[in-house]
């Protein structure tokens, strides 16, 4: 297919110039190729207002705030769990489920005192690592997957045993509406997700079936997802099901040893551990575009101490506060990753499309673009935000009145 050919107008000289952008059909190199790495706030940069470029990273860096805040609740809320009720696997429960007030954890200890202490430990550990420049390791995170996999495998096999046998406990209702906040809050960690396809899709070289491809790796991921959740409920007392659901394994009655309980209860520290540090980096960079204008910026004190404490303080207070998983879950997933992922991404869509039909003409063929090219899909997207972000609210409300 030939170049496409854009005749162009300069008010200082009565010429024109013509210029060549080569179509995606064309063997030749296109300009809709993705070949550089582009975050989110690169793309709200080159097609937002200032305004809406300022408001999508603050929304952004709330989503990181919250999910900083999560992990560090989730990893001293596990290490208690688990170091509190130390396994003995005499036949009997080890797990409990009483408040943290009610219990100790050791001698004069209580169970909250022991969750700071953890808190204050994987900070002191952790947080270091904010004050650096780092990348992501492929070895890690081969590591990463290979012990994810072998968690979920046990999970599985586990939950599926106790079924089999006739030991499950779950008799989960048909719907339960005041769950609404938690189920959106859990997208927060699909938007962990979403943000790693920017690095991914670049380096490949052949992307004629790509859609299919990150299609059935999805449908795959949310299948799974939904079968051992589905499990986890018909297995388990469904008000004993604790917000770390591998805190429902740690026990000798269900997993055969103690190496499997621990190595399923630190599970969530080792993953945390790799992640923290990662989106903390995020988060600190974030905080740096968005004052890299004013020359303060840029001295060493505020660049290299003041960014990266303004990174891990705020979430840090948050688990202090508050070790309530479900509500930092759910404030966190039913605003911030709404809007990350079900608002901001629509409005990208379009002030792309319109910039591409601009330049390009309104018959411009890209070979290989989304199936989803009727603006229905991006009004439906901004529909759906809007009820889950209302939706979220009345029942926060209502559950508060």
């Amino acid at each position: 297919m030939p170049c496409l050919q854009l005749l162009t107008d300069v008010e200082s000289s009565s010429k024109h110039i013509c210029c060549c952008y080569c179509l995606p059909d064309d063997p030749k190199s296109s300009v809709f190729d993705i070949n550089e790495l582009l975050s989110l706030t690169d793309l709200t940069k080159m097609y937002f207002s200032t305004v809406g470029d300022l408001l999508s990273r603050i929304t952004l860096m709330l989503g990181i705030y919250g999910s900083l805040a999560m992990f560090l609740t989730m990893v001293p809320f596990s290490l208690t769990e688990l170091f509190c009720n130390i396994p003995s696997c005499t036949g009997e429960s080890n797990f409990t489920s009483n408040s943290y007030d009610e219990n100790h954890c050791w001698g004069p200890i209580s169970r909250i005192n022991a969750y700071r202490i953890f808190l204050a430990g994987f900070v002191l550990l952790i947080g270091p690592f904010v004050f650096f420049s780092i990348q992501k390791n492929k070895f890690i995170q081969i590591f990463a997957t290979i012990v994810s996999f072998s968690v979920f495998c046990i999970m599985f096999i586990m939950a599926f045993h106790l079924l089999a046998i006739g030991r499950g406990k779950g008799n989960p209702a048909l719907a339960n509406f005041s769950a609404l906040p938690n189920i959106f809050g859990a997208c927060s960690l699909a938007a962990v997700s979403h943000a790693t396809l920017p690095h991914i899709i670049p380096p490949i070289l052949n992307k004629a079936n790509l859609g299919l491809g990150i299609a059935i790796v999805f449908i795959a991921v949310g299948a799974f997802y939904a079968l051992l959740s589905l499990m986890i409920m018909f297995t388990f007392e469904n008000d004993k099901i604790q917000e770390i659901v591998l805190l429902n394994f740690l026990d000798c009655s269900i997993v055969p040893g103690v190496f499997f309980i621990y190595f399923l209860g630190l599970y969530t520290t080792f993953k945390v551990s790799a992640i923290f540090p990662l989106n903390a980096v995020a988060l600190r960079d974030n905080i740096w575009a968005m004052f890299s204008s004013f020359q303060w910026s840029r001295i060493w004190a505020v660049e290299r101490l003041l960014f990266p404490l303004l990174a891990i303080i705020p979430p840090t207070v948050i688990a202090v506060v508050t070790e309530n998983i479900e509500v930092i879950v759910g404030i966190t997933g039913s605003y911030a990753a709404t809007t990350i992922q079900f608002i901001i991404p629509p409005l990208l869509v379009h002030y792309s499309r319109a910039d591409t039909q601009e330049k390009f003409g309104p018959s411009v063929h890209i070979k290989h673009a989304s199936p989803f090219q009727h603006n229905f899909w991006i009004i439906l997207a901004i529909i759906f935000a809007v009820f889950t972000i209302t939706t979220v609210t009345i029942l926060y409300i209502t559950h508060q009145s």
